[in-house]
């Protein structure tokens, strides 16, 4: 398996692009017949041809009866077939690793976790795929699509993801998928989230938007026309190194300042020093007890951190809307309409300020979404390891 960034030519780039908008194209209009799939892509019924061929051949496109005529012969129409193979949807949070079975739609078709000993990341990784992979032998997965916390290089070493540091200038998609035995997709967590709720959530009908997400760590990722933005490095949307002054601290470690100190467990960290003790759900605490004096003033300076994240996302790439996913909407309507006031204030061009809508589902969403798709459905291509960065 190819484990480092692959660099299509010219041909293979266009094919990959045409067979993404046809996948796109069917699941949410299908289904449709020959013509109206040129029609909705955009694309020639020519240019179609092979991409339709192909993916008809692999089981993605089905048949769906004969549509209706006009004088002269029923068309023959083209729907998505959701069937046509599932796949291990793999995540971290914190150290527990879970690895959904799901279809082609995100429907979940078995859960299975496991704790991971940073010390030995991929013992632990392999065993709760292989748990996945014993357990839905009928038919078996085809691949694993890993929601990786961290970014990792074109080698496929990973950075920024204390968890798997043990790893160290491995490439991860390749050993894990040497171990397992079946192909290895490896994408940032942030990103799969954000194309699951640009798919069937809160963002489904714009094509630039930012998502933040508030976890263990903080990061967003960046939506624009319709496509991911990964950054030369693929360190786009690393938002937990913003700075917390002027001038910015110098970059150490996998945590930045301003992930270590407004991420879930910062919050954490700041509300014991009100209550004597931790919490498990800082941000929903803050949301309950926002008539409390002390507990007001740390919720609005979550507030304010949060929005100040935004902004800056704002001015650089102009979205249509703002996402915040993870722990943020425990913060209630209330704190909703505070972090819009805030950013619309700011903002040069006002971003729509919005919670999730999906919750944990947009990682399975995400995960099955055409532009990954493309890369598995598509006979000739490997699947490819992208850069990631950490939530």
């Amino acid at each position: 398996m190819s484990h480092e960034r692959s660099a299509p030519t010219g041909q293979e780039a266009l094919r990959r692009i045409r067979t993404g908008a046809v996948l796109a194209a069917l699941r949410e209009h299908g289904p449709v017949s020959r013509t109206e799939l040129a029609e909705l892509t955009g694309y020639r019924p020519s240019s179609l041809t092979m991409i339709v061929r192909d993916l008809m051949a692999s089981g993605h496109i089905v048949q769906a009866g004969t549509g209706g005529s006009s004088g002269g012969r029923r068309p023959h129409l083209l729907e998505f077939n959701p069937s046509a193979e599932s796949l291990v949807a793999l995540s971290l949070e914190g150290e527990q690793a879970n690895a959904d079975v799901v279809d082609l739609s995100g429907e979940l078709l078995g859960g299975h976790s496991r704790r991971v000993d940073p010390a030995r990341p991929l013992d632990d990784l392999v065993a709760v795929t292989t748990d996945a992979l014993d357990a839905h032998p009928d038919p078996r997965p085809s691949r694993v699509v890993f929601s990786l916390p961290g970014v990792a290089t074109e080698k496929g070493s990973v950075t920024l993801s204390p968890v798997l540091r043990a790893l160290g200038e491995d490439s991860l998609a390749t050993a894990l998928s040497e171990r397992s035995g079946i192909p290895v997709q490896v994408e940032n967590d942030v990103n799969l989230i954000a194309l699951g709720e640009r798919e069937r959530g809160a963002a489904a009908d714009v094509d630039d938007l930012v998502l933040i997400h508030v976890g263990y760590g903080i990061g967003a990722a960046v939506v624009s026309g319709g496509s991911l933005c990964r950054g030369a490095a693929g360190f786009a949307g690393e938002i937990g190194f913003l700075p917390t002054s002027v001038p910015p601290d110098p970059h150490t470690g996998d945590r930045g300042r301003f992930e270590q100190r407004w991420s879930v467990p910062g919050i954490s960290a700041a509300l014991s020093e009100v209550n004597g003790h931790r919490t498990l759900e800082p941000v929903a605490e803050l949301a309950a007890r926002a008539d409390e004096p002390a507990v007001a003033r740390l919720r609005r300076n979550v507030i304010e951190a949060w929005a100040f994240a935004a902004v800056v996302c704002a001015c650089v790439t102009n979205p249509a809307r703002i996402v915040f996913a993870g722990a943020a909407p425990q913060l209630g309507e209330a704190g909703l309409a505070e972090l819009g006031e805030v950013v619309r204030a700011s903002a040069p061009s006002a971003p729509e300020v919005v919670y999730a809508a999906l919750g944990a589902q947009a990682l399975n969403v995400g995960a099955v979404s055409p532009s990954l798709l493309s890369h598995a459905a598509a006979p000739t291509q490997s699947p490819q390891s992208s850069p990631r960065k950490g939530s």
